[in-house]
């Protein structure tokens, strides 16, 4: 009878063993199948400027590519954006008749956004109180005093909030490439709304558009000085 419960006592730790074996097995490989899929979709740090834009016309879900028309109408957007430890900035640059664009305002936007490598989407940082008070903060930079621009700063902080509640609802993907990414945007009913394609540059290319860009928002700085209508002050989303 002793040597049967021996026996028996050795199948339990034997099973128990095996149980536990394959429960780390289990865990090991979701553990490795979560580290590969951030390896898939991790970003590398670095300048990425954006090659191609398509969005949906205003009269079907099909995607029209207004870089190609931008270059046949010479008004392109030349935006980029600057990617550091999966965080990341939008830059926006308009070019219309060979001269560049830079809004002083969304120069200092700066809405942070975050890639997630688990879901491979886009995520917007700020809540809507934390955004409106970043909105307020530079809008009080760039405009002046006056009944007329209270008016106006008024509209435009809530065109501004509207839009990003609107942000906040919409699922932004990405998809990692060689070397670039795309960035999609969906509307409510899943339709694309729009689609990004960017490059990533070297740092000689990176720092040369960044010069580029900072000469430009300076220029738009000093430019906006002279603005003497209050609607000039209104902020278009």
């Amino acid at each position: 009878m002793k040597g049967r419960g021996m026996t028996k006592a050795k199948k339990w730790k034997i099973a128990i063993i095996v149980l536990l074996g394959l429960v780390a097995t289990v865990l090991i490989a979701i553990g490795e199948g979560r580290f590969w899929k951030y390896q898939e979709n991790y970003i590398p740090d670095g300048t990425y400027q954006m090659l191609k834009y398509e969005a949906k016309s205003a009269y079907s879900n099909e995607l029209i590519n207004w870089t190609e028309r931008g270059e046949n109408n010479d008004s392109l957007y030349e935006d980029f954006i600057v990617v550091e430890n999966m965080k990341s900035q939008f830059y926006y640059v308009f070019v219309g008749d060979g001269e560049p664009f830079v809004s002083p305002f969304e120069h200092d936007e700066k809405i942070p956004q975050t890639f997630d490598p688990r879901t491979g989407t886009l995520k917007q940082d700020l809540t809507v109180s934390e955004y409106k008070a970043l909105v307020i903060s530079h809008i009080d930079k760039i405009s002046k005093k006056g009944e007329e621009y209270s008016n106006v700063k008024e509209v435009s902080v809530q065109r501004c909030v509207d839009d990003y509640k609107k942000m906040l609802k919409q699922k932004r993907t990405y998809e990692k490439r060689p070397n670039g990414l795309v960035l999609t945007v969906y509307a409510d009913d899943g339709h694309i709304e729009s689609r990004r394609t960017f490059k990533r540059l070297s740092s000689e290319e990176a720092e040369e558009l960044k010069s580029g860009y900072d000469r430009d928002y300076e220029y738009a700085l000093e430019h906006h000085k002279g603005w003497d209508h209050y609607g000039d002050y209104a902020i278009w989303r």
